[in-house]
This record gives structure tokens, sequence and C-alpha cells, in this order.
């Protein structure tokens, strides 16, 4: 794939908005564009195509063998292929990168989440990332229920008492599960991975990386209010103030967000304003 051919499919994610998306496809394409950042050309996706169709495989064998269809995916991928988390350098780039994560069979919870999101369409069944923060997890709906995964954990359905636990452990406060269970849109998930590089790469000194990874999140999401003002703030931190400027108002005139959006990028936009004068 080259690199012009990726970005056309974050267009195509953009245009699609929150409709379902060739999930796996449109993150081979994100990390396509990763590298076409540091300098590489085409990437031959041939092998990692042939590794989806192996993940497709291992689950419907799964299924043929009886398994029910929310433990076929654990089955397939998990067990038979040994997908699973990277525990011992969970905070490597690798792990958000799906060219990689193929290669390695490592990665973290929201890249092997798109495996299973993934796996599961193609038996046909209704798949989709979940509202959890702080730790991905997918559900499945088939013949009638819905079921939580853990990817990163070997793919095991979670009961609703599991999540709720789960959610004690990674967002203190929790009350229940209901709102984890809400499952978000295919270009939430990638823009989720996506999210992962950027702060890795922020954190890290790597400026320039995070504001490649902001420009690819954007493009999926042009008009997303917190992307726009996020990358306007990375911008002012490292001084380039008329570059901040010209991305909001680049926003701004473009007609996008509702009222209480433009009010805050405006207000971000003249506090910067009042900077250079």
């Amino acid at each position: 794939m080259t690199p012009e051919a990726a970005g056309a499919v974050l267009d195509s994610v953009a245009v699609a908005g929150d409709a379902p998306l060739a999930i796996a496809e449109a993150a081979l394409a994100l990390a396509v564009l990763d590298r076409a950042g540091a300098g590489g050309a085409s990437v031959d996706l041939t092998p990692c195509r042939a590794a989806l169709a192996a993940v497709e495989a291992a689950v419907a064998d799964a299924e043929a063998r009886g398994i029910e269809p929310q433990s076929a995916l654990a089955a397939g991928i998990g067990g038979r292929l040994g997908y699973r988390g990277d525990d011992e350098t969970y905070d490597d780039l690798a792990n958000a990168d799906l060219i990689q994560v193929i290669e390695r069979r490592r990665g973290l919870p929201v890249a092997l989440g798109i495996l299973y999101i993934h796996a599961a369409r193609a038996q046909g069944h209704q798949a989709a990332g979940l509202n959890v923060p702080g730790h991905f997890l997918i559900g499945i709906e088939t013949a009638g229920h819905r079921y939580a995964l853990d990817p990163f954990n070997g793919g095991e359905p979670l009961d609703p008492n599991a999540v709720l636990v789960l959610l004690q452990r990674v967002s203190p406060g929790a009350e229940n599960s209901r709102a984890a269970m809400t499952a978000v849109s295919d270009r939430a998930v990638l823009l989720r991975l996506q999210n992962n590089i950027k702060l890795r790469r922020l954190q890290s000194g790597d400026t320039v990386g995070g504001l490649a990874v902001l420009a690819r999140m954007r493009r999926m999401a042009p008009d997303s209010p917190e992307l726009v003002s996020e990358e306007a703030g990375v911008l002012v931190a490292t001084g380039a103030m008329r570059a901040a400027i010209a991305t909001l108002r680049g926003w701004l005139d473009a007609g996008h967000g509702g009222t209480v959006a433009r009010k805050a990028l405006q207000a971000q936009l003249a506090g910067i304003g009042s900077r250079l004068n």
C-alpha cells in the first residue's frame, strides 16, 4: 500500500463517520502512514492480509468444532494463533502498530481488539469496541446475547460482574458496567489506537511525531473540536503561535462544530492572539 492509498483510506473513514468500517484495513493504513512519516515508502501488506485470513480461518474452525461464537474468538485468536497482550513491554510503540502486532502476535488491548472485531464480523456476528476507559474491551452479539471480551487477556468472555471488577480497577469510582457495555464506532476505536501512539510520543518529547499522529487523527475526524484544540495547544507549547492560530482559524472557517464548541475554540484563538500582541 502506498502512502497515497493509505491516506485515501483515512479520507474514507472521515466520510463514513460513525458507520461500520473495514476496521483492520484502516488500521493497516494508519501503520503505513506512520512509516511514511518516518521516511518510509510503500508497504507490501500481503503478509498482513494473509495473517488476517488466518485469523478468520482459526475462528471459523473453532466454531465448526462446536465452540460457541463468543468463545471461538478466544480459541482461535488467543489459543490457536497465540495472540496476546504485551504485558512485558506494554509501552512499546510496536504494540499499537497493527503491522507489527501481526508480526509479533503481541499488542495493546485496542490493537488486538481490532483483530477480534474483524474476525467476529467475518463470521457474521455483530461486534464493536466498548466504552471502557483505560482497558479496551470488545462486545459481540450472537443468538440475542451480548458478551464482553478482553482481547488483552486471551479474549475470554466477561460476565457483567467481571466487567464491573475491571471498571473499578481501571476507573475507580465506577458504579456499574452499563455505560461500559455501550458500543463505540469503528472510527472511535481507530482514534483510540492512534491516541496511544500520540501520548507516548508526546510524553517522550517527540513533538514532531506527536503532531504527525494528531494530523492522522484529524484527517479521520476533521470536525472534532477536541483534536483541533489539542493540536493548537501542542503548537503553542512549542512556540509555534502562528501555526496554532492558523490551525484554529482553519477549523472555524470550515464551519465545523456547534455553538458551544465554536465559542470554546474562538476563546482559545483569542487567548493565543493576545500573546502575540
